[in-house]
């Protein structure tokens, strides 16, 4: 067995313990997509959220202008009587 054979033994073993790292951070990597996807998913179901609730705010807040004025105009002719 001279140098050569000794240097492609080394060789082909380093190639295999990179090939099994790699796809070792293939698979890592992937499942770290997965969990930003899910993550993205729930932002997005909450920002969903909080316009709905800011929809419902800006329609109570109609609500309460329009029943203030309906409660001033009704004073105002309680008081002519």
């Amino acid at each position: 067995m001279n140098s050569f054979d000794i240097l492609v033994i080394i060789l082909a073993v380093a190639l295999f313990v990179s090939l099994i790292v790699w796809i070792l951070v293939g698979l890592l990597f992937m499942q770290v997509m997965r969990k930003v996807r899910e993550a993205s998913d729930v932002a997005r179901v909450a920002a969903e959220n909080v316009e709905e609730f800011t929809a419902s705010l800006r329609n109570a807040g109609k609500a309460t202008a329009v029943g203030s004025i309906i409660a001033q105009v009704t004073r105002a002719f309680k008081g002519r009587k």
